[in-house]
């Protein structure tokens, strides 16, 4: 596992100032890495809460909202984290 992802998992980071600390491009693998620990049959406590928190600072980093329109009725929109 990544120090990046294991710094989130094992609460070493903090979730508000590490996250504005970190580039676009961490920010993006962090996202990754964490969706995919999402999509496993038993996701590990806290993940959702550190993916939420990667979102929100990506869209605030964006001026826009990364979990689009399909938020307000309970559904979050992917996010593009391509390396393009």
């Amino acid at each position: 596992m990544n120090a990046l992802l294991t710094s989130c998992l094992e609460n070493e980071m903090d979730p508000v100032q590490g996250l504005a600390n970190l580039s676009d491009t961490e920010l993006n693998f962090l996202a990754d890495a964490l969706f995919k620990l999402l999509d496993a049959e038993k996701p590990e406590f806290g993940v959702k809460s550190w993916y939420d928190a990667v979102l929100d600072e990506l869209a605030a980093r964006g001026g826009r909202s990364a979990r689009g329109d399909e938020a307000a009725s309970g559904e979050q929109a992917a996010v593009d984290v391509s390396s393009e």
